[in-house]
């Protein structure tokens, strides 16, 4: 239910006199009009706010999400790892947080869960890159609440989280990394970088 209150504001008199020559020609405007400012008071659920472990939009795509867009995949994780991390690290001003972790794994298998330490105030990004028997890694990454704060819309076997910018943190602890394999089986590769 929506109820609203009307504020008359008075134009009148905002006006000063214009002492240019050009100002001197315009239209001054109507002694009568009137304008009215509304307020709306909303009740009701509150709305859904944006997910407080992402930055400003202003850090999110650009370079960060056009920077895979050359990777070209050799089916071969540590290389197409060690490609996609070059392409998308540096340049973004990232580092290596982790050493690279493998595994193995086919679409029968459970979840692998790896954890890293996160920092308040950092940015993290997690690269992945599966053998060619795998045809969609899946990733999600849970916060020390387990809590999900970033996952993988993407069906291919070289998930980015987040695939548009990094995950910028508002607490420390122990961040989960889930990764499973959708489609396929065979070897991957993980690193998480930040800055």
């Amino acid at each position: 239910m929506r109820s609203a209150f009307w504020v008359p504001v008075t134009l009148l008199g905002l006006l000063g006199p214009l002492t240019t020559s050009c100002a001197r020609h315009a239209q001054e405007p109507p002694q009568t009009s009137e304008s009215k400012v509304v307020f709306e008071l909303e009740r009701g659920p509150a709305r859904r706010l944006p997910s407080p472990m992402r930055v400003a939009d202003a850090t999110h795509g650009g370079a960060f999400e056009s920077c895979y867009v050359t990777f070209r995949p050799g089916g071969n994780p540590h290389e197409d790892l060690a490609q996609m991390t070059a392409l998308c690290g540096p340049p973004n001003a990232m580092k290596p947080v982790t050493a690279v972790l493998e595994g193995s794994q086919s679409e029968t298998d459970p979840i692998t869960r790896y954890t890293f330490q996160g920092e308040t105030g950092r940015c993290y990004r997690i690269f992945a890159a599966s053998g060619g028997g795998v045809e969609d890694l899946d990733m999600a990454v849970l916060d020390p609440e387990q809590a999900v704060i970033g996952f993988d819309t993407n069906e291919d076997a070289y998930p980015i989280l987040n695939p548009d910018g990094p995950l910028c943190l508002t607490k420390p602890g122990t961040y989960t990394v889930l990764v499973s394999v959708e489609r396929g089986s065979g070897p991957y590769a993980i690193q998480v970088w930040g800055f």
